[in-house]
């Protein structure tokens, strides 16, 4: 008997629109089991698995156990971002990762417009798998490009059943069914005769197209030697002849798009250049003291301290004190410190962030702006090795292509994730009763319906996504619902989802803004006012609660995983007539490594 594991991130995306696509091509003698992703590596065997998971966090990723080893097949990912060179280079840490794995990289990648001036340079998406074939003849990296709505380039096409999803793409059913099929045939060549099948594909045929077509690594690097600024505080790319870097304009929010910027970087010029993260002190959108040049050591210290504390939680605490302590030791800008002694001190803790282990593993070092003190290592040590191609030894240091048994898993009973929630409120109440889903962003995998509160910043700004934006059915008085979720009841936790959601009806900045967003999603006119808008939370329970839900207009809650109902106000009481019923979630498991049993 084999397995082919699905670990997803969004149900709907892993139950609903993988799953079946995986059904269409396994035999009796395979079975198809759900399992929540793990956040972190630590949580699997070690092993190939958990290596991926050490350099990435994947919206899903299928595997195959055989003969109790498991084998990584395809990452997946799920993005929605603007086409820009940022956000194009910003996840290939992931390509990487499936590279060293022997899996495919699946990218399933929206092609919408922005409505607002984006940032960003201009970025042909098929160079990236251009640049991998040309640079270590990886061909698993896959583009599935998602269509926008006819009419409305803005918009992307969604599945109508399941709004997280797009409708069926052709290669991104291929590629799955071809790794899928090939490792229930072959599980010991089962890459190799998964791309022999793919290549016979019309959809792969029209994709290779494409990407053999777009431009590679050279042209790559010469387009950011010719980028010039008279200002180098505003230079993204720093290009010399023995040294490339890149700017590290934040730790926070998991260093993106740096980190996977720096980490791709490294794996294409590791061999012929150094590579350095230039850590901005100098931003545009600071303080003021911020905002100001650095010309000397006391301005670096101070600076340094301002934005570290602006990254909070980017960076473990010891290494926020071995940047500040380097930048006190310092004498004069120029100087240089060799920071490889703390690398060594710390190296059971770099793995614990995939900020840092960037940091280690795959720079040279560290500028503190491009003028400032820097810090050197050598990350082949890291790795024990002294070949300026380190990335096999990298590899070979983490477990890539080591498949082990299989982690254990144990079904999930009794409670809920905020993922399930979202999706049990979409699915057994919002879409039943007629509403159109607008926008759903269930946890790591946010919707379209962007809400930006401050017109002036425009994409400046963080977004806000509601977990849920949906219009009511034709012939309401209702214009929009609104609903935020959580796991488990936490008072304090659904308490400040209630005074987040509540915004959207009481402050007119967040009711303008909202307008905007369903303007641009097509589903109201420029002249629409919103008058009555409904606002919720969902939660689940396995217990008695006391608590009061203040001013929102429905609670949902999951009882026990088993049981949904929803109690609500007047204003819902025409469109809802259900209040309870059962939550039918699909059988899921979630890993349990301190088991010696697995299920299999």
């Amino acid at each position: 008997m084999k397995q082919i594991r699905i670990y997803y991130e969004s149900i709907e995306q892993g139950a609903n629109f993988i799953k079946p696509i995986v059904e269409r091509v396994i035999d009796k003698n395979t079975e198809i089991v759900m399992v929540r992703r793990p956040k972190k590596a630590s949580e699997l065997n070690d092993g190939s698995i958990a290596a991926l998971l050490t350099m990435t966090t994947p919206d899903a990723l299928i595997t195959g156990i055989c003969d109790d080893k498991e084998f990584p097949l395809v990452l997946i990912e799920f993005t929605e971002a603007v086409t820009t060179e940022d956000h194009e280079l910003q996840r290939t840490y992931g390509a990487i990762a499936a590279h060293l794995a022997g899996a495919y990289y699946l990218k399933l990648a929206g092609e919408k417009e922005s409505e607002k001036e984006f940032g960003g340079a201009a970025y042909n998406p098929y160079s990236t798998p251009k640049i991998f074939i040309d640079k270590v003849g990886y061909e698993g990296y896959i583009i599935a490009k998602w269509e926008t709505e006819k009419g409305n380039s803005y918009t992307l096409q969604r599945n109508k059943n399941y709004p997280s999803c797009p409708p069926d793409i052709a290669i991104f059913t291929d590629t799955i069914q071809q790794a899928v099929s090939a490792f229930i045939k072959t599980p010991t060549k089962w890459f190799e005769n998964s791309l022999i099948g793919l290549k016979k594909q019309t959809s792969y045929k029209k994709y290779r197209k494409m990407v053999d077509v777009a431009s590679g690594a050279k042209e790559l690097l010469d387009s950011w030697k010719t980028r010039k600024d008279s200002n180098l505080n505003k230079l993204r790319y720093f290009v010399q002849p023995k040294m490339i870097g890149a700017k590290i304009n934040r730790f926070s929010h998991a260093m993106d798009p740096d980190r996977g910027i720096l980490t791709f970087i490294s794996f294409l010029f590791s061999e012929e250049r150094n590579v350095f993260g230039i850590y901005a002190l100098v931003r545009p959108r600071g303080n003021t003291l911020m905002k100001q040049d650095m010309n000397t050591i006391k301005q670096m210290q101070d600076k340094l301290a301002t934005a570290l504390e602006m990254d909070k939680g980017g960076l473990p605490e010891w290494l926020v004190a071995e940047f500040k302590n380097a930048a006190k030791q310092a004498k004069k800008l120029d100087d240089v410190f060799d920071f490889q002694p703390v690398w060594e001190k710390h190296k059971k803790e770099i793995t614990e962030s995939k900020v840092v282990m960037t940091l280690a593993y795959f720079l040279d070092g560290i500028k503190f702006n491009h003028n400032g003190v820097t810090l050197v290592w050598d990350k082949r040590k890291l790795v024990n090795t002294n070949r300026r191609d380190f990335i096999p030894a990298f590899a070979k240091h983490f477990g890539f292509a080591k498949y082990v048994k299989p982690t254990p898993i144990i079904e999930v009973c009794g409670e809920v994730d905020e993922d399930e929630v979202t999706y049990a409120i979409v699915h057994r109440v919002l879409i039943p009763n007629g509403f159109k889903i607008v926008s759903v962003s269930y946890p790591g995998s946010q919707g379209g319906g962007a809400v930006l509160p401050n017109p002036e910043l425009g994409k400046a700004q963080p977004r806000e996504y509601p977990d849920v934006i949906a219009m009511p059915p034709a012939g309401t008085n209702i214009d929009v619902v609104l609903n935020e979720s959580k796991g488990m009841f936490t008072e304090s936790a659904v308490n400040k989802d209630v005074e987040k959601i509540l915004r959207y009806k009481n402050d007119p900045v967040y009711k303008t803004a909202l307008r905007e967003t369903l303007f641009v999603a097509q589903v109201i006119d420029c002249k629409k006012q919103l008058r009555n808008i409904v606002v919720g939370v969902s939660f689940g329970l396995n217990r008695e609660i006391s608590w009061n839900p203040g001013n929102v207009d429905f609670v949902f809650v999951v009882q026990n995983r088993k049981q949904w109902s929803i109690l609500y106000n007047s204003k819902m009481s025409k469109i809802i007539k259900k209040t309870e019923g059962q939550t039918r979630f699909p059988q899921v498991f979630k890993c349990n490594k301190s088991d010696s049993l697995s299920l299999f």
